[in-house]
């Protein structure tokens, strides 16, 4: 078997990856740090993803009949070697969904003072986030164009400085499809859905009474005695209801061609991409990456942190298992979309466009053998991380009958 492509690190373009920096401080600096079962277990796939530890993916020329060998990714969601496949994966299956009208982008973010709270209890707290945000959204819908929106939420935890700072971007369709399914509704003004004051309050008002809820059951770990108290647990919501949270409507995406260039480079981020790391010292045991400063036009800065403090900030990151971090709404819903997309579309078609002409994503180029140059290389089977081989059964039978 010879192997197919270099590992990510002898890449030109990539020079760093997060999965070697775990390999060069994990066993120092981890054991610092203190993690659960789950942070741990994590860092370990990604530490080993691109390395033969997780084996190897093999494929079989159909042409000259050489066999290779990719070594396994580990398929982490977390993972910024993986992504791109997932990506791909997931947008074909989205592109199907589209409508030919504009949409727009709501980013909703909840205040620093949460961050504590929401570190110790992501399991009920993003998921709060995620109705809170939606069903404000699906509300102004009802309210203003007497229909149902439809919504793709996504969640991100990061700042561009790898701090915690959770916040939802939501696609949102222009328009509104009625409960009847007859008709579709449309904003009046193109510049903007909803004015964001009304849907920042309304946002806040939803999170805050659920989050009141949830401390008044008792299930929520608090890092502070105060909120077990209910005088301070009021004075403390009080000062969160006194607040501005900050709600951000961008300008609308020119159609769906927009939102599908969007979705394919922004919904499977993770905290930090390979490409943003400029430097790792193992001998200083520091870690440097690009960030972008928004606060003075997007400049781009570079950031050097302690190998401990890179790591414990990316951990941060780590998402409980089973949280799902792209979800639908209205009539995007996993419930709906079948029904009403259909409707939708063809109350669109007359008015607008075919759905024919609605973009389609360019699939991934066939893999070329090394040795003939020829593509089309075939899946055949892999060999796992305990080197045992795992075969095709046409291939295996093939093997055991020469």
């Amino acid at each position: 078997m010879n192997r197919l492509c270099s590992p990510a690190e002898g890449r030109p373009a990539v020079r760093y990856t997060l999965g070697g920096i775990l390999r060069s401080f994990a066993a120092t600096v981890l054991p610092q740090l203190k993690l659960g079962a789950r942070p741990r277990r994590v860092l370990g796939l990604l530490a080993a993803c691109g390395t033969p530890e997780l084996g190897f993916t093999l494929y079989e020329c159909p042409h000259c009949h050489g066999r290779h060998g990719i070594p396994r990714s580990c398929g982490d969601r977390h993972c910024p070697r993986c992504l791109a496949a997932k990506s791909r994966h997931w947008l074909a299956q989205q592109t199907r969904s589209l409508l030919p009208i504009p949409y727009y982008h709501c980013v909703l973010t909840l205040p620093e003072e949460l961050n504590a709270l929401v570190l110790a209890n992501p399991t009920r707290l993003y998921p709060l986030f995620f109705d809170s945000a939606a069903q404000s959204l699906l509300q102004f819908g009802r309210n203003r164009l007497d229909g149902d929106l439809g919504i793709s939420a996504v969640l991100h935890t990061w700042g561009q400085q790898l701090n915690f700072h959770p916040h939802l971007h939501c696609i949102v369709t222009g328009g509104a499809l009625s409960s009847d399914g007859q008709r579709w509704r449309s904003p009046k003004q193109r510049k903007f859905l909803f004015p964001v004051k009304a849907l920042s309050a309304l946002f806040r008002g939803k999170f805050l009474d659920g989050l009141k809820t949830l401390l008044e059951e008792g299930r929520l770990h608090s890092s502070g005695p105060s909120l077990a108290d209910p005088a301070a647990r009021q004075r403390w919501l009080s000062k969160l209801y006194g607040q501005k949270w900050v709600v951000y409507a961008k300008r609308p995406f020119g159609g769906p061609e927009q939102v599908l260039n969007y979705l394919a480079n922004y919904t499977h981020r993770v905290a930090l991409s390979n490409r943003r790391i400029v430097a790792v010292d193992e001998q200083a045991q520091t870690v440097t990456f690009n960030w972008r400063d928004y606060r003075q036009g997007g400049k781009v800065k570079p950031l050097t942190l302690s190998a401990r403090e890179f790591l414990r900030r990316f951990t941060m990151h780590i998402l409980p298992a089973g949280l799902v971090r792209i979800r639908h709404y209205g009539i995007l819903g996993n419930n709906r979309r079948q029904r009403d997309i259909p409707r939708a579309r063809a109350l669109l078609t007359p008015r607008q466009r075919s759905a024919a002409s609605l973009p389609v994503p360019t699939p991934p180029q066939p893999i070329v053998c090394p040795h003939c140059s020829q593509s089309g290389l075939l899946w055949v089977g892999f060999i796992d991380a305990h080197g045992r081989t795992h075969l095709k059964s046409r291939v295996a039978a093939t093997l055991d009958s020469s």
